[in-house]
């Protein structure tokens, strides 16, 4: 029996090894391809094939020739390469045939570029290059259409960075080598180079330079992108009279220098001219990295502040300009030009929930003994605003069993202080749920009814290329039952949703949609851009982002899996351009089902980025910044979804932030609408208002009824703003929240038209007759409630505060049931 050598053994274990690696990436392609097969998108999975396939090749092949035409180079340098060599014990050396340095150069430049074509290039971006849509807008200064920065600069710099970290690699390869033969050694003399490897680093030299020529080009559209820095000590901040009158112009004169220095350079280092290089070399280290710190320095003025406020006027409103077009600002609906959604102070009962999403579902999983609320997801109707909460399925239950629901009143209470429940609403719940965030990587299902989007698991082949995908060889073993077995990969509802769209971004808010006994998925698609000319800077999903806007709304099954992308009705040039490329993977809007237009939830994330940007680049008269949701909020009730508002009969649902100026002024709202015309809304305010006043007057209000900090456990929900025809309406909560207990409602606390009121419900709160308010208080409840409520009568006659005082009263009226009269 023939033993293997140690040669034979290295060979046949990197065999193996290059077979596992070959079936891994056989079975990652296999998956892929499957998923999207089964959900009908094989077009996306071929154009990302296809594009990934050529970036690759291109990629491997410009840095083989670079490398190979190197290597082969330095070959040629090597006239003889002798090798010692043991025969036998006796030593002798022997010549490296020539055709071997050739192979051996041949290996180490496709080593080289195998390595390089390992570089992950995102496909996303090589195929918008070459596929994008003009936008038909130009900046103002370099005349460049808007496309070029969203689409193509991008792909510029990907190879900029590719290409000058592979001249980087090759010019250490190079010299290393040399330097271990005899055209590079030290002498008596000196360092003695030959002028075959001076004339070969003179032409490295020479790529070096264009390549950080290449660099200053870009570094021009980095100026409009990212500004550049007026002093020594300041950061990029914006684009400034600095950066159009000096610096745009400096990098354009020493980049097309450095073409010039780069021939010169070359050519000098092949006739020997060693000090005229150096200081080429010298003088290009000066202009660039010396000069761009020391430019700042030389050129600053002393002129006042006035003058210079005067002079950067014009680029303050060329950057509000683009920062408004880069975040739709401009799509913002304004009552002068479109009638905006309002609620009607009738209806305020009926439409507005006055509990936050953390009481809803603290109180559900305490009622329900201690089981864990999964999805709670606001729905509007005829009958008013609800809440539908799903409770998930026993720990050991397996994949697909049934969550119970329960259907709560968003404005209603018990006499416990608990929330209501619609009658009837306690239903069977739903089954069979396979995506939902966070969920497992993959489940083996039998899909019964034929409608499941997830890879085949029947044939030999299927379950073991899928096993291997996932590495899991326990999945050989499972005997998948009942009848056309299916492996549900990519069961996160984000993965899910991104891997059929990643060219967009997704939203950080995922709205859950409950139907009959269906379960929905919402998340917000965006085209997001960092590479956009003059607009103000913002992280967008854990992005730097210098554009964002609204692209789509992805609505996925949680129990078979589908994903529908549902395209806004009137996109960018981007998300155009990605409609043309891709025309059946989006949906219009209009070919929704009846129930789901009119279920869209509003889009919070765009209201968000849209304040942020109406902020800083809003009319002067405005002068706004934003507010972050949870406002005025204790820790308890600061997390999780927003507290939505009803807007219309129809159930249209919306959100709102109040707008407020530096000197903390209340100057408006913005409402994300959603339904059938989702948009985001600015409403005005009817008389001037104080943040902080606003805050302090609900606080005192609850505190004088006897449901603010007079409670035990006290805690305090987030400022709802509602749009309203007087103006807005602020709201919010009131809770007793023991530790070890559901949270029951103290109290809602309002202020409209200048005056705050308080109840036990909003309607009571409001003084409308016939609101739900559930059964009388028990009388324990309501002794202590009176017992708060004369504690803070006794406080406010000592200190004097008769407004204090009688608002107690008042509150203690409505308390025993008494009109005012």
């Amino acid at each position: 029996m023939r033993v293997l050598s140690r040669r034979g053994i290295l060979w046949l274990l990197a065999g193996l090894a290059l077979a596992l690696l070959g079936g891994r990436w056989f079975a990652g392609v296999y998956a892929d391809w499957a998923f999207h097969h089964a959900l009908g998108t094989d077009a996306l999975w071929l154009s990302a094939i296809v594009t990934k396939t050529l970036s690759t090749l291109a990629l491997f092949a410009v840095v083989f020739l670079f490398a190979f035409a190197n290597l082969f180079a330095v070959r040629q340098s090597i006239v003889t390469l002798a090798v010692p060599r043991n025969v036998g014990g006796v030593d002798f050396t022997e010549a490296v045939p020539p055709r071997r340095l050739t192979v051996l150069a041949f290996i180490g430049a496709f080593v080289l570029a195998l390595l390089f074509s390992l570089v992950d290039q995102d496909w996303t971006v090589v195929r918008l290059a070459f596929g994008g849509e003009r936008f038909g807008e130009f900046d103002p200064y370099l005349d460049r259409d808007l496309s070029f920065y969203v689409q193509w600069l991008p792909f510029e710099r990907l190879w900029n960075g590719v290409l000058s970290v592979l001249a980087l690699v090759v010019v250490v390869a190079v010299a290393a080598l040399y330097a271990a033969t005899p055209s590079v050694k030290w002498e008596p003399g000196g360092l003695y180079v030959s002028a075959w490897v001076r004339r070969h680093l003179g032409i490295l030299g020479g790529i070096a330079i264009l390549l950080i020529a290449w660099d200053w080009r870009l570094d021009r559209f980095s100026l409009l992108t990212e500004g550049g820095a007026t002093t020594l000590f300041d950061s990029p901040t914006a684009f400034t009279a600095y950066d159009h009158r000096v610096l745009l112009p400096y990098l354009v004169v020493i980049s097309f220098g450095a073409l010039a220095v780069a021939l010169v350079f070359a050519w000098a280092v092949w006739r020997g001219l060693i000090r005229v290089a150096f200081l080429l070399a010298t003088a290009l280290f000066v202009a660039g990295p010396v000069m761009r710190v020391l430019l700042p320095a030389l050129v600053t003025d002393e002129s006042s502040e006035t003058v210079v406020s005067e002079r950067e006027r014009p680029y303050r409103a060329t950057q509000q300009l683009f920062t408004r077009r880069a975040y739709g600002v401009d799509l913002i609906v304004s009552p002068e030009t479109t009638a905006v959604g309002i609620v009607e102070a009738t209806q305020m009962t009926r439409r507005v929930g006055i509990w936050d999403p953390a009481a809803l579902t603290r109180s559900t999983s305490f009622e329900r003994r201690g089981t864990a609320v999964k999805v709670l997801a606001w729905e509007g109707g005829a009958g008013g605003l609800s809440a539908t909460l799903l409770r998930a399925a026993a720990v050991d239950a397996p994949p697909g069993a049934r969550w119970p629901l329960d259907r709560l009143s968003a404005g209603g209470v018990d006499v416990r202080g608990a929330p209501q429940a619609i009658p009837g609403g306690t239903g069977q719940g739903v089954a069979n749920i396979l995506v939902e965030p966070g969920a497992a990587p993959y489940a083996l299902v039998a899909d019964t009814t034929g409608r499941l989007a997830a890879p085949l698991f029947e044939t030999s082949f299927q379950r073991v290329v899928l096993a291997w995908d996932q590495q899991n060889p326990r999945l050989l073993a499972t005997e998948p039952g009942g009848m056309r077995p299916r492996l549900m990969i990519r069961r996160d509802v984000r993965e899910r949703v991104g891997a059929l769209a990643p060219f967009l971004t997704l939203g950080n808010t995922l709205t859950p949609l409950v139907r009959a006994d269906s379960l929905y998925w919402s998340v917000e698609l965006f085209v997001v851009a960092r590479e956009y000319p003059l607009a103000e800077r913002m992280t967008f999903a854990d992005r730097r982002a210098h554009y964002v806007r609204h692209a789509a709304t992805a609505i996925v099954q949680a129990q078979t899996g589908q994903v529908t992308l549902y395209a806004v009705e009137h996109p960018d040039p981007v998300m155009r351009s990605w409609m043309r490329i891709y025309p059946t993977l989006f949906t219009p809007r209009s070919r929704a089902s009846s129930w789901l237009q009119g279920a869209f939830p509003p889009v919070v994330d765009l209201l968000m980025v849209q304040g942020a940007a109406l902020g800083r680049a809003g009319p002067d008269t405005l002068g706004v910044r934003t507010l972050a949701r949870a406002d005025d909020a204790d820790a308890d009730l600061a997390v999780g979804l927003p507290t939505f508002f009803q807007l219309d009969s129809v159930g249209a649902l919306a959100w709102g932030i109040a707008l407020v100026s530096s000197g903390d002024e209340v100057t408006g709202l913005l409402t994300a609408r959603g339904g059938r015309e989702a948009r985001t809304e600015i409403h005005s305010v009817g008389s001037s208002l104080r943040w902080t006043v606003v805050l302090e007057r609900l606080q005192a209000a609850a505190d004088s009824a006897g449901i603010g900090i007079a409670l035990p456990h006290a805690r305090r929900g987030r400022v709802q703003v509602l749009p309203m025809r007087s103006g807005v309406a602020f709201v919010q909560s009131f809770y007793d929240w023991p530790s070890d207990e559901a949270p029951r409602l103290a109290g809602v606390a309002v202020l409209v038209d200048g005056r705050a009121r308080v109840g036990r419900t909003l309607g009571e709160a409001l003084g409308v007759r016939g609101d739900a308010a559930g059964p009388p208080v028990p009388a324990a409840l309501l002794r202590d409630r009176a017992a708060a409520l004369y504690d803070a009568m006794n406080a406010a006659l000592r200190a004097g505060d008769w407004r204090a005082y009688g608002d107690a009263w008042a509150a203690l009226g409505r308390l025993l049931g008494r009109q005012p009269r």
